[in-house]
């Protein structure tokens, strides 16, 4: 666990004012409203699919 947390830069553990949320996710097929890590926005996702070169 220390290598990763050593990995990370700095600024991820800085209180930056200008960062409002994050969001998680790995999904495939999800539709719908995401609420941030946080609590504090919300993002709505669809599936998007890029035809093959």
């Amino acid at each position: 666990m220390n290598a990763v947390l050593s990995a990370m830069p700095d600024s991820w553990f800085t209180d930056d004012p200008d960062y409002v949320e994050s969001w998680y996710t790995l999904a495939r097929n999800s539709t719908g409203r995401l609420d941030g890590a946080a609590d504090n926005g919300w993002m709505t996702v669809e599936p998007y699919f890029v035809e093959q070169f």
